[in-house]
């Protein structure tokens, strides 16, 4: 993945990522973890119905 350094400051970092919908904080999560090429992709193909979530019931067979 391509990487990219900047300066900035915390104080707007943190205005920055408060005012992020959920949406886009989930996406940031999973940029910052080990596995977030695999995670995005599972996260994309879910959003444009590629693949179906299960349900709770399906999970835990109930």
């Amino acid at each position: 993945m391509p990487q990219i350094t900047f300066d900035i400051d915390v104080h707007d970092l943190a205005k920055v990522i408060n005012s992020m919908r959920k949406n886009d904080l989930e996406t940031l999560l999973l940029l910052l973890t080990d596995d977030s090429e695999e995670l995005l992709k599972r996260k994309h193909d879910l959003e444009s119905g590629k693949v179906k979530a299960l349900s709770r019931e399906e999970v835990f067979d109930v």
